[in-house]
């Protein structure tokens, strides 16, 4: 019979690898209570490594793009451009590693951090968008695709 510290050990290392399974970084994907996103395809940069996710303030849709001041300048990045699913530039969003100030004031968004977000539409609302990060040059630095659902609304307990 196990001793009650190695069943603690196999209950927390259990649970450990369940919420990483949860995190997105297996699947690529995070969840919210009302919207879940999957990342379908990824590029080969890394600005774009915190992902990109669908999310519900008040009863609108917004996408939501978040980046490090640090990758904003060290690519010299311009904009972000949001590809529909026809591949149509349906969004372009100016970045600025300048914006940094006023993101200060923004919930959740810690020192060092920017997030970007687009309005989509109101729940429910669900689609599949190509996310580019561009440089100044006008060259691509990184890119996502992502699909999501955003239900109508969800009952919180």
């Amino acid at each position: 019979m196990p001793s009650r510290r190695q069943l603690l050990t196999a209950i927390t290392t259990v649970t450990a690898a369940g919420l990483a399974g949860c995190s997105g970084s297996a699947t690529g994907g995070s969840d919210t209570l009302d919207c879940q996103t999957l990342a379908v395809e990824h590029g080969d940069g890394t600005v774009l490594e915190h992902g990109v996710m669908a999310d519900v303030v008040d009863d609108d849709v917004r996408l939501g793009v978040p980046l490090s001041v640090e990758a904003v300048r060290e690519h010299d990045l311009d904009r972000i451009e949001v590809f529909d699913a026809t591949d149509s530039l349906a969004y372009t969003i100016p970045v600025s590693a300048g914006d940094a100030a006023q993101m200060a004031n923004k919930v959740g968004v810690s020192e060092g951090q920017l997030y970007y977000e687009q309005y989509l539409g109101e729940r429910p609302f669900h689609g599949r968008y190509r996310v580019v990060a561009v440089d100044a040059d006008g060259e691509t630095a990184d890119s996502l695709v992502v699909e999501f659902n955003c239900f109508p609304e969800v009952e919180r307990d």
